[in-house]
């Protein structure tokens, strides 16, 4: 690992890259924020643009906006025609990987799957490159491994699955810029292949690492409720909602979120007085979210209240 970072990164973009992501993943925005403006002039242009991209990715993510959206595009255009992968270092070569990966995500997201396709292909092909050459290079490790537990599970193929799920532990011990998302992998894999056990122990491995983070906490929740640890789920998404009301008050939509699937776990014992009481009060949060960079947003979640019989306010 200290061979592989020695070369690839310099010591000093390794001690970037950490406190970046330390601020990123514990959703401290404004230290992001400061912390890409102090840094700007010092860094090497491309990791520096990749870093921001990954801070537009998970800001737009965690306030549920679409404020940021032409400015990722744009970055995410930049970087894609200005780099060839045929003259790339290898270090270049993984940045433009993580780059259209993050792409990939950033449109999957917004269910534009031709382009989310695309661009994953091309974040496939380019850290396969990367770990043909080297195959100390971790982060490659990611789009192959869920490659193979994708393979793995259309085929029936338990060893193929195994083989995916061991690359990507590989990653969340040994990656650099993939080790966080290496996590989320192992919980969805997990949660996916009806393993919620692991992806619970799993989601507090990544919380010992970020300890603030929504990010999976979210994740961490939706493990507790594939598993039927309801009361578990609850205390999750209400620490959530706090930690928005603190931290990010003006974001109603994302209390309304955190309150909608608190209701649903009082639906899933059974309790649905209980479960209408906090629908309305997520409802509530949902008619007062004004911001038009969120309304596509409200309007997703107001179609759920509304299957649900949440139509008004309560009284």
């Amino acid at each position: 690992m200290i061979v592989f970072l020695g070369y690839v990164f310099t010591p000093t973009e390794v001690a970037l890259i950490d406190t970046f992501s330390t601020h990123l993943y514990n959703e401290r925005f404004s230290e992001v924020r400061g912390f890409l403006t102090r840094t700007k002039d010092r860094t090497d242009p491309l990791l520096y643009k990749v870093l921001k991209l990954a801070y537009l990715q998970l800001y737009m993510s965690d306030n549920n906006t679409d404020y940021g959206y032409d400015e990722f595009v744009s970055l995410l255009n930049d970087i894609t025609s200005k780099y060839s992968s045929r003259t790339l270092k290898l270090r270049d070569k993984l940045l433009l990987a993580t780059t259209y990966a993050m792409g990939s995500i950033f449109f999957g997201r917004r269910k534009d799957m031709p382009k989310a396709l695309s661009l994953g292909r091309k974040a496939f092909d380019l850290y396969k490159e990367a770990y043909d050459e080297d195959s100390t290079i971790y982060d490659a490790l990611l789009p192959m491994g869920l490659y193979d537990y994708a393979i793995g599970y259309l085929t029936r193929s338990p060893e193929r699955k195994r083989k995916g799920i061991e690359r990507l532990k590989k990653v969340a011990k040994r990656g650099t810029l993939a080790k966080p998302l290496a996590y989320i992998g192992l919980l969805y894999v997990h949660i996916f292949d009806n393993k919620p056990g692991k992806a619970v122990e799993y989601g507090l491995k990544a919380l010992s690492m970020y300890p603030r983070s929504r990010t999976f906490r979210w994740i961490l929740a939706q493990a507790y409720m594939k598993a039927a640890m309801y009361p578990e789920a609850r205390k999750t998404y209400l620490h959530i909602k706090e930690d928005i009301r603190r931290r990010n008050p003006e974001c109603k939509i994302c209390i309304a979120e955190a309150l909608y699937y608190v209701g649903e776990t009082y639906r899933k014992e059974g309790n649905e007085k209980k479960a209408r009481e906090v629908w309305y009060n997520a409802l509530w949060y949902l008619n007062a979210e004004k911001d038009q960079y969120r309304q596509k947003k409200v309007e997703e979640l107001r179609r759920k209240l509304k299957r649900l019989g949440i139509q008004k306010r309560k009284g």
